[in-house]
């Protein structure tokens, strides 16, 4: 159970979380799950063109214990996606709430080949991610160049945990290290970053 976090919006948290998930999808050993916590600016249904006005907050408001969550799983991957329907609703409560706290623990005690990966809320954002992160195994911070500083990344650390802490992706990076041996060479960088200049968390 990986949570993937980011300080503040807009950095490509949910394009990095959709995917690391569409990656991991690949892998016959697991089953692969992709879980949009951000329940108020949730973007993951964009990036896989997924129609629904039903999504996981519709789930944790009902009180019938029998209902269940949809998924859907995007043409041509092996990946169950749970989508969230941007609005503005009492995110902290609902995810604090029995019933979501139920529906972690039914997530712990699945099949121990099932992989879940939760894109959470910015963590200065609200206390969602701190919520959510009770219930989680580790998570990975995105970091976009440019944008996000040492001190958010630090204090995202500070709030979420250093223990749990699987390590930092850098989003959009522009800096060209392919003459120290570490990185991609400029003219293919430059490409693939044209590409991504509008891609939004």
């Amino acid at each position: 159970m990986l949570g993937v976090a980011s300080a503040t919006p807009s950095v490509g948290k949910s394009f990095v979380s959709a995917n690391v998930a569409a990656a991991m999808s690949r892998d016959p050993r697991f089953q692969t799950y992709l879980l949009d916590l951000d329940l108020r600016r949730g973007t993951v249904k964009d990036i896989f063109g997924i129609e629904t006005e039903e999504g996981i907050v519709n789930y944790l408001e009902q009180s019938e214990p029998r209902s269940v969550l949809s998924g859907f799983m995007p043409q041509g991957q092996e990946l169950i996606v749970i989508p969230s329907v941007a609005g503005p609703v009492h995110s902290a409560e609902l995810l604090a709430s029995d019933r979501a706290t139920a529906l972690f623990r039914t997530m712990r005690n699945s099949d121990e080949r099932n992989y879940f990966i939760c894109d959470l809320p910015p963590v200065f954002a609200n206390d969602d991610a701190a919520i959510i992160m009770e219930a989680l195994d580790g998570y990975i911070i995105v970091a976009q160049d440019g944008k996000t500083t040492q001190r958010e990344i630090a204090a995202t650390v500070e709030m979420l945990g250093h223990g749990r802490l699987a390590g930092v992706v850098l989003n959009k990076y522009r800096g060209g290290m392919f003459s120290e041996g570490y990185g991609i060479e400029d003219r293919y960088a430059s490409e693939y970053y044209a590409s991504r200049d509008t891609d939004e968390d």
